[in-house]
């Protein structure tokens, strides 16, 4: 008798185990073409002595760039004039911050004693006002005035009470 080799899809069609064979077989076939195929685009598209073969004008040009940002930047000499410029402009800077640390210490050894007399003279006079106002005050309260009638206006030391017996 005939081996079972059939079975049976969704549909109800039924294959031999031949017919899958060779349809397995073919997709095999085409499966290694299409590979194949895929696999010379990437050697087209990577081979870089193709590009050469076909623009090698364009290969030159794009050396000859390369060549030259490479150099300009990785073995970058100075000039004589531009290491002259450098030095110069280090010096001026070290100048610069002598003058101003020399500066700053001048006028913190000037000031720092009229700074200290001016605070001390201010707080004086602050608290010679504070005097004053309260005695004012207080005078006031009293009855009695700084600005007496007879005495005229009170202008600092030329003014002077009357002798009172």
């Amino acid at each position: 008798m005939a081996e079972k080799n059939e079975s049976k899809f969704a549909g109800g069609f039924e294959r031999s185990s031949d017919d899958i064979r060779s349809d397995i077989a073919a997709r095999r076939e085409s499966i290694t073409q299409t590979v194949g195929q895929l696999g010379d685009k990437i050697h087209d598209t990577l081979d870089w002595k193709g590009y050469v073969g076909r623009y090698p004008y364009a290969a030159v040009g794009l050396a000859v760039g390369t060549g030259l940002l490479i150099g300009l930047y990785v073995n970058r000499r100075t000039s004589p004039s531009e290491r002259i410029m450098n030095a110069l402009v280090d010096k001026a800077e070290e100048l610069g911050d002598d003058l101003r640390d020399s500066a700053k210490k001048l006028i913190m050894r000037a000031a720092a004693p009229t700074l200290f007399r001016g605070t001390i003279y201010g707080l004086a006079s602050k608290a010679l006002m504070q005097y004053l106002q309260s005695r004012a005050a207080h005078a006031e309260g009293n009855g009695a005035s700084l600005h007496n009638p007879e005495w005229g206006e009170m202008r600092g030391a030329a003014s002077t009470p009357p002798n009172v017996s």
